[in-house]
């Protein structure tokens, strides 16, 4: 019995791949322009639209893909705040230009579990999902 499940199974699929070669010959008949059956080139036309809309689909992704990596450059590009008084600083400057205190650049974290490298200010390891320490914030000079 379960021989014969086995064959009937087997048998649905490969008549599934030959009406699978019935349909993209008539869809490549469609495409490039041959004559079709009526009932035929309403589905052809509807596949084409399914197709059309996956592509338009395809291409917003695309475009929010390029606008996070775009915001991610922006922001690893962004100066350091300073713990005194916020003001964020250009990339690279050691003093707050709006108040004199001295910036710390953060480092990279390490996780200790994999060694991978961490953007600074993130909790987990973007390797292996180990919990990051996040180093002791220095006190402001208004605390001292």
């Amino acid at each position: 019995m379960s021989k014969l499940n086995g064959k009937i199974t087997s048998e649905k699929a490969l008549a599934e791949t030959e009406l699978r070669k019935i349909g993209e010959y008539y869809y490549g008949q469609f495409l490039s322009g041959g004559q079709i059956e009526p009932e035929i080139l309403e589905a052809c036309q509807s596949a084409k639209a399914h197709y059309d809309e996956a592509a338009h689909a395809q291409l917003e992704i695309d475009r929010i893909r390029a606008a996070e990596a775009a915001q991610a450059v922006t922001t690893a590009s962004a100066g350091p705040v300073c713990p005194s008084c916020g003001t964020e600083n250009t990339a690279g400057t050691k003093f707050c230009r709006q108040c004199g205190t001295k910036l710390v650049a953060e480092s990279p974290a390490v996780c200790p579990q994999c060694g991978a490298a961490a953007e600074p200010g993130v909790k987990f390891c973007p390797e292996c999902g180990t919990a990051l320490s996040q180093p002791e914030q220095a006190p402001r000079p208004d605390e001292q």
